[in-house]
């Protein structure tokens, strides 16, 4: 063997233990990565669900609470009111509320009308579970989260169900409904597919650059790892941003369901018990209950538009970032007491969505912090455009931040590390200082969004 072909296999050969060794280290840690981000995600999207089914199920108990507590009708009357409700409730294609009595025997069921009226304590899914047992018994209990398999109407698939169901003990009924997750399944095989393809990109780069490294040598070898650690890093950046996105969608998509949906059935029942009320003749003994229903009505639409408003604020999307600003200021003080001032410039198509949505979040989250732990008494919020950049401030008089973590590097809590990933995945700043009234600092500096001539 020539001299030369020796030193072309010398040289070669730590090229392909290099390789080889990151290829499996690689192959190592994007196991592990898929196998968290999968966990992180799935468990995101379940709390978000048992939070979404828990809030319909009490919304629609306390819709029924007055037709079931009213002493102006007979049971049967009353039973006949909440059965017609329940059947026009639903909460999406293929979500509904059914209704069972503690014997097993199916009440209400707008979508499988077959089961109604005939017993069904026995009745198991495909994992033999006694899925109309167990939810008569949770009920009891006082409710209680419980996953089974069911057909979903619109496939006619068996797909996992996540049930919640409640008792009205007076009538000895279970009212209760289920969201199905077969869509949470999917989008955590979406994220384990996009992981797949950038570990095979990632490899194809590395056979790429042990190609070359056969001829360029050591300078080849530097190169490539600068561009992988940037190239890595670049991927996460882009995975945690997904996973926001992902969480805002959901938000957005909650927010509007209860909205269009819960919202418009209180509303309705609302105007009904209006209406009654005008009839009533002025009898005391049928305006009061009436108008104590309606006062009932009027708390639960309240409460939704609140849990609406904090799951994606309408006016962020509908009037901009500066009026969903002062919006998020002036429900602040009213609830907290602490005085918010809000100079927010209109930055209109100057940032992108994401921009925008990162600003308020980062909003609502010193503000939280503002009112549990800086024992502050004033906020003062500016937002302005200064050149090509669009800068945002926010200044308390609070305790402020400890010494030595007054630097953007700082580590701080999961608040702020939360705010920094935001920031960083726009491409823009944000800095942590003591500000001129003691209390804590924020200024956030994002690039103008290149406008489309």
């Amino acid at each position: 063997m020539r001299i030369k072909t020796k030193l072309f296999f010398i040289t070669l050969l730590p090229f392909v233990l290099v390789t080889a060794a990151m290829s499996f280290v690689i192959e190592l840690q994007s196991a592990r990565l898929s196998h968290a981000q999968s966990k992180t995600i799935e468990s995101l999207f379940l709390t978000i669900k048992r939070t979404e089914l828990k809030n319909y199920v009490t919304l629609a108990r306390n819709a029924l609470h007055p037709i079931y507590t009213s002493k102006l009708k007979t049971k049967r009357q009353a039973q006949r009111q909440v059965k017609e409700i329940v059947r026009k409730m639903n909460f999406g294609e293929d979500s509904y509320f059914y209704i069972y009595d503690e014997d097993g025997t199916n009440i209400v069921n707008p979508h499988l009308t077959y089961l109604v009226g005939s017993n069904w304590i026995g009745l198991e899914d495909v994992d033999g579970k006694p899925v109309v047992r167990d939810l008569i018994d949770r009920a009891k209990d006082g409710g209680e989260f419980y996953s089974y398999i069911w057909k979903k109407p619109s496939s006619g698939a068996y797909v996992e169900k996540l049930g919640y169901s409640v008792f009205l003990d007076n009538w000895k009924w279970m009212i209760g409904t289920g969201i199905y997750l077969d869509d949470v399944l999917e989008e955590v095989s979406k994220v384990q597919a996009e992981l797949q393809n950038n570990v095979s990109e990632t490899r194809l780069v590395l056979f790429v650059l042990m190609f070359a490294g056969m001829l360029l040598t050591a300078t080849i070898i530097s190169i490539a790892r600068l561009s992988e650690q940037r190239f890595a890093d670049a991927r996460l950046k882009e995975l945690s941003a997904r996973q926001v996105d992902i969480q805002e969608e959901e938000r957005k998509r909650v927010s509007r369901e209860l909205h269009d949906s819960i919202s418009q059935l209180l509303v309705s029942a609302r105007y009904g018990l209006e209406t009654a009320l005008s009839k009533s003749s002025g009898k005391s003994q049928i305006d009061e209950p009436i108008g104590k229903s309606m006062k009932a009505l009027d708390e639960a639409i309240t409460e939704v538009r609140r849990i609406s408003m904090a799951l994606r604020p309408s006016v962020l999307d509908d009037m901009g970032l500066a009026a969903a600003l002062k919006s998020l200021g002036t429900e602040f003080s009213q609830q907290s007491g602490i005085m918010v001032e809000v100079d927010a410039q209109q930055v209109r198509q100057t940032l992108s969505d994401e921009a925008k949505t990162a600003l308020y979040r980062i909003t609502q989250e010193a503000l939280t912090n503002a009112a549990r732990h800086s024992k502050a008494k004033n906020v003062r919020i500016r937002l302005h455009r200064n050149g090509n950049k669009v800068v945002f401030e926010l200044n308390d008089d609070g305790a402020g931040m400890a010494r030595g973590s007054e630097t953007q590097d700082s580590g701080g809590g999961l608040g702020i590390r939360n705010m920094k990933e935001r920031i960083d995945t726009l491409q823009g700043t944000i800095r942590f200082s003591r500000a001129a009234s003691g209390g804590l600092a924020i200024r956030v500096v994002l690039p103008v969004v290149k406008q489309q001539q």
